[in-house]
């Protein structure tokens, strides 16, 4: 068996050349239907995804917007909400002040009704006492002047019984 080993190594020229232009021309043929489209559908890609992220990062910044202008009308409505319950709180403080105070001056002009009423029956209690003790002392008076015809001590004596018992 004789073999070549020298010529085993070394490749043959022509086949290197011929596997050469044939890979050059694959990487051709690679290159116009594979390779650009490829980069074309992977920069169509690139662009999507970066106008994806631009549009989530514009979402996001709206968000956060809507959500201070959500705690802006929050807190507005809040404050307006106070000032409603402290606007009704005042109300009805100055309702119950009004309502007491002129509960109090209805009181205070039935008492002083009342008093001018006990003051008007004092008095005509006083006039019909008095002219009940007039009638009396001139009673008394004529009895007495029936036995002693001094005119002078008994309109005295009637005079201080009736001051005695007005007083």
């Amino acid at each position: 068996m004789n073999i070549d080993i020298a010529g085993k190594l070394f490749p043959n020229i022509t086949t290197l050349i011929i596997q050469l232009c044939s890979t050059g021309v694959m990487l051709l043929i690679f290159k116009k239907f594979l390779w650009t489209p490829m980069q074309a559908y992977f920069a169509k890609r690139a662009d999507f995804i970066e106008s994806q992220m631009n549009e989530a990062k514009e979402m996001n910044e709206k968000a956060k917007k809507f959500m201070v202008e959500s705690e802006e009308q929050a807190r507005e409505s809040a404050k307006e909400y106070r000032e409603i319950v402290e606007r009704a709180r005042t109300d009805a403080i100055k309702v119950r002040d009004d309502i007491v105070a002129q509960a109090k001056k209805e009181a205070t002009s039935k008492i002083d009704q009342a008093q001018k009423e006990i003051e008007a029956e004092k008095q005509q209690a006083k006039d019909d006492m008095k002219e009940e003790m007039i009638n009396v002392a001139i009673e008394v008076a004529s009895k007495i002047i029936e036995k002693d015809m001094n005119t002078k001590e008994n309109q005295q004596m009637v005079e201080d019984f009736v001051e005695k018992v007005v007083k």
